[in-house]
């Protein structure tokens, strides 16, 4: 059966509403939605503590078990962008256009040239996410940069003066195409123009891809921009609530605040919907074991 989280402003809290959720409706449900309406808000530190008190790295009977940072980083790897503190914009000087930009191209070399080895580490051995984005398909460099291609269509989208847009999906099947239609900022044109770019995804998963467990359970991320704000949702096919979905959560927020930095928009709501959230209880001390879990945090003054 659906169900719907109500949304917060906080990232944090939105895992624990979740966790929280599907707990006390059997520790599995389908088609959960979860919305948190401000990503890039502070983490609040008591929920972080008491799933970083849980995520001890090494092997665990669930499988290899990665910190909250090492999963938001195979999203998004924000100790690798040297952000400029700014946010593009039409009208930007060409030094601090050129800042930003440099800044996304260090990003995507140096990520790149990481990527045969972040390949070996456990649980990354079939690629990352990011990887996938800015090297499809994903296991070495040189791939197509399909994050770089999204951030000039938004652009051109920004420079159309345009604050309502559907976009369509970033992410999943098909294939891993350029937006060959605008071939550099000085080659777009005008609103007419953007209509006719073939509108592509960051693609993290292939058509191609029979597998019916592990890696990739991210399928689908679109993006969409209302009032100027930019918004987006991602689509899991298993949501593993304890081990995956606070690092999920930290990594698409961070990755919507680098493109709404990039194009200039502002950021609207995360919204992550789990085709099966999963409280993994059996491997985490049974239906007691989440509970504790969810006790010790809803236990600080924070969230009372």
């Amino acid at each position: 059966m659906s169900d719907y989280v109500i949304p917060v402003g906080n990232m944090s809290r939105a895992w624990l509403d979740t966790l929280q959720l599907v707990h006390e409706r059997g520790g599995r449900r389908t088609n959960v939605l979860t919305t948190v309406t401000d990503p890039l808000a502070p983490e609040y530190p008591a929920v972080r503590a008491a799933i970083d008190r849980v995520l001890v790295p090494g092997k665990h009977k669930s499988g290899t078990i990665q910190t909250v940072d090492t999963v938001a980083a195979t999203i998004f790897p924000h100790t690798l962008y040297a952000a400029p503190g700014m946010a593009w914009a039409p009208e930007l000087s060409p030094v601090d256009a050129a800042r930003l930009d440099l800044a996304a191209a260090d990003l995507y070399e140096v990520y790149s040239e990481m990527l045969p080895l972040l390949c070996t580490a456990d649980g990354n051995k079939r690629g990352t996410y990011f990887g996938r984005m800015v090297s499809w398909p994903g296991k070495e460099p040189g791939g197509v940069n399909q994050l770089a291609d999204r951030v000039k269509y938004l652009r051109q989208v920004r420079r159309d003066g345009k604050r309502a847009h559907n976009l369509s999906d970033i992410a999943i099947g098909g294939e891993a195409e350029p937006c060959a239609n605008i071939t550099s900022p000085e080659d777009a044109g005008s609103a007419a123009d953007v209509s006719d770019v073939d509108d592509v995804g960051l693609q993290v998963y292939a058509a191609t891809d029979r597998r019916q467990r592990g890696f990739p359970c991210l399928v689908h991320v679109d993006l969409t921009l209302l009032d100027g704000q930019l918004s987006m949702l991602a689509v899991y096919r298993h949501q593993y609530l304890i081990t995956k979905a606070y690092g999920n959560l930290l990594g698409l927020a961070r990755l919507l605040g680098y493109l709404a930095a990039q194009t200039g928009f502002a950021v609207g709501e995360l919204a992550v919907q789990a085709t099966l959230a999963d409280t993994q209880e059996q491997h985490f001390g049974g239906r007691r074991g989440i509970q504790a879990l969810i006790d010790s945090t809803l236990s600080s003054a924070l969230l009372k």
